[in-house]
């Protein structure tokens, strides 16, 4: 496919989409690390110097990729918690839960985001992701207000940074090696076995029943 550049919003905005897709293609068989901006142009058939129009650096599009999947995450819990749905906090839990896992890629990219790629972009590029997940959160919030009326916005934000934090933590304690698992498996270590999804239920519920209860 010949490469034209974008001459309006809408162009531009397939192009950043096709850059996006491109290095989604590329993380789901290597890490972080082993991706480069040349392997990100070549994925996506451009050219080193047109991707340059677009993004700087990797990083740079790792925080749109991020900002892309935070969109998409937001939808999934906006479309599937509506006011009335939910009659507990364990069956909230449950379902957080399982709209978590949906989108376990994103929590994947959270877990770099702070040391491998807020540390190295500009202060304007950190600024508008930091505004725009900002945005996304807000509106999560609300949604959440709107299932538990008694939650306030700030408390519905702070609930939001804290599960965030924890499904990190747990994804990195649980996304292992295959001989971390082996040695997981024997009856000496299976006391330090966690699993993501109960572990999280169990954090989420914890989280939520303080929030409540204050």
């Amino acid at each position: 496919m010949g490469w034209e550049r974008a001459r309006s919003e809408e162009q531009k905005e397939q192009r950043i989409t096709e850059i996006i897709d491109a290095t989604a293609r590329l993380y789901e068989t290597l890490k972080f690390e082993e991706i480069t901006f040349v392997l990100i142009a070549k994925e996506a058939n451009f050219t080193r110097s047109n991707l340059y129009k677009y993004f700087r650096t990797k990083e740079e599009i790792f925080l749109e990729f991020i900002k892309h999947d935070i969109v998409l995450w937001r939808k999934d819990v906006t479309a599937n918690l509506k006011p009335g749905s939910i009659i507990s906090v364990k069956e909230f839990a449950s379902v957080w839960v399982g709209l978590k896992v949906q989108h376990k890629r994103l929590i994947k990219l959270l877990s770099i985001l702070h040391n491998a790629l807020e540390k190295y972009v500009s202060i304007e590029k950190l600024t508008e992701f930091k505004r725009g997940a900002k945005e996304e959160l807000f509106v999560m919030a609300e949604a959440l207000c709107s299932l538990l009326p008694v939650l306030t916005i700030e408390k519905a934000a702070i609930f939001l940074e804290l599960q965030i934090a924890s499904a990190i933590g747990l994804f990195q304690m649980t996304d292992l090696s295959e001989m971390q698992q082996q040695i997981l498996d024997d009856p000496e270590f299976v006391v330090l076995k966690l699993d993501f999804e109960i572990s999280f239920q169990e954090t989420v519920e914890h989280l939520l029943n303080g929030k409540l209860s204050r």
